[in-house]
């Protein structure tokens, strides 16, 4: 009965040392911050956050008429979280990052370097890792937040869901995440991108309609997220347009399903619907100097032929389109690889982090300069088509119509 008694006040005891919950918030406390945005404001930051009405977004409340779901608090401070702490200055209640959905970084900031904000964001404890990242391209992060959007009420829930359906099945467009721009800030072998986010329409505009940028079946302003970023270690240094980007996300192996077209041998185009693509890289080694060998293997399908003569009748007209096809995805491969060479002079295809990965004691004497050797290290493409199916018919029936 004794050692009962015993065991009991020890325990008594022991949770008397529980601290319990001592951060704990109340959710009538806090502002849940879905969207930040980061902007130059002279020699400091401007800190714009997109936070939830939760009256507007409650499934049980009724929502006021053409009222905002979201509302954007923006100061300017010395740092990031100086400002996130400034903005209860004008908000009601505390700023809350456990839930962010989008990081946007203002095209000017980003030309100055993001990596401060990297890294406090990386540092605090009650941020999550799996939001997204962009750059607005052509204007602030600011604006970009104050811009209602259709088919989602919080804008910030659109460009995530965007960012996500994109990069599953269109070329061009890959998605980044905080703690794998960490990854790629901090390495000597390969320089980040990040997708590029644009306001289509008329912005300011937009911006002064508030919800009513909505209200029409044409939005004033629109969303979009189109192309990449390039980043020199940790500042932006220009922009892919969509064909690089689509080349870039080849070569990283970024690419699940996506659609293109080929151009027939005597006119017209078909439409190819890729079902699966796996890129591999190798290098190996000559003389001393590497060479990298890259080969796409694609599935695909027909779902558009528009060819004036050819009408995929036996199996070697269905050769001749994975010929085409193969041509294309290396033409475009390379074309961004030559495009980065030229403009912007940085390896942010990886080569550099191949190298080192397989070929460590190459890498030593490699890494001293290659930014200028990424500039003429032999590339090879390969590409390997191979087409599952053509469709629900055999020909077009355009032919016979003409007919």
């Amino acid at each position: 009965m004794k050692s009962v008694t015993c065991t009991i006040l020890i325990f008594s005891l022991l949770a008397s040392l529980l601290t319990g919950c001592w951060d704990r918030k109340e959710l009538n406390e806090i502002g849940i911050t879905v969207g930040l945005g980061v902007d130059k404001d002279g020699d400091q930051i401007r800190v714009s956050a997109q936070v939830v009405v939760p009256s507007e977004v409650a499934s049980k409340s009724r929502p006021s008429k053409g009222a905002p779901a979201v509302t954007t608090f923006e100061v300017t401070a010395p740092t990031l979280y100086e400002a996130i702490q400034k903005i209860t200055e004008i908000s009601p209640r505390l700023i809350y990052l456990s839930h962010i959905r989008m990081l946007i970084f203002g095209e000017e900031f980003a030309r100055q370097g993001i990596a401060d904000i990297v890294e406090s964001l990386m540092r605090e404890p009650f941020a999550r890792t799996d939001f997204y990242i962009c750059v607005a391209k052509g204007t602030s992060a600011s604006n970009m937040l104050q811009v209602a959007t259709t088919l989602e009420k919080i804008p910030a829930n659109k460009m995530f869901s965007s960012m996500e359906v994109l990069s599953k099945t269109w070329a061009p467009v890959s998605k980044v995440t905080i703690d794998q721009l960490m990854d790629v800030l901090v390495s000597s072998e390969i320089h980040a991108t990040l997708p590029a986010l644009e306001a289509k329409g008329d912005l300011p505009k937009g911006i002064v309609e508030g919800t009513d940028n909505v209200k029409t079946i044409e939005p004033t302003t629109v969303l979009a997220i189109t192309s990449l970023a390039v980043f020199k270690k940790d500042r932006l240094i220009g922009w892919l347009d969509e064909i690089d980007s689509k080349g870039y996300n080849y070569i990283r192996d970024h690419v699940d399903t996506t659609t293109g077209h080929v151009d027939c041998p005597e006119g017209g185009k078909i439409a190819l619907l890729a079902l699966r693509s796996q890129t591999k890289t190798k290098v190996f080694m000559h003389n001393g100097e590497p060479i990298i060998q890259i080969s796409v293997e694609n599935k695909s399908t027909i779902r558009e032929n528009n060819c004036k003569k050819m009408e995929l009748k036996s199996v070697e007209d269905v050769h001749e389109i994975e010929r085409e096809s193969n041509a294309k995805i290396i033409e475009v491969m390379k074309h961004s690889v030559e495009t980065v060479r030229r403009k912007f002079k940085v390896d942010i295809f990886g080569f550099g982090q191949l190298i080192h990965q397989t070929n460590p004691k190459a890498w030593k004497v490699l890494k001293k300069d290659w930014d200028h050797t990424f500039m003429n290290v032999q590339v090879e493409y390969k590409a390997n088509t191979e087409i599952k199916k053509i469709g629900a018919i055999m020909n077009s029936y355009q032919k016979k119509m003409k007919e």
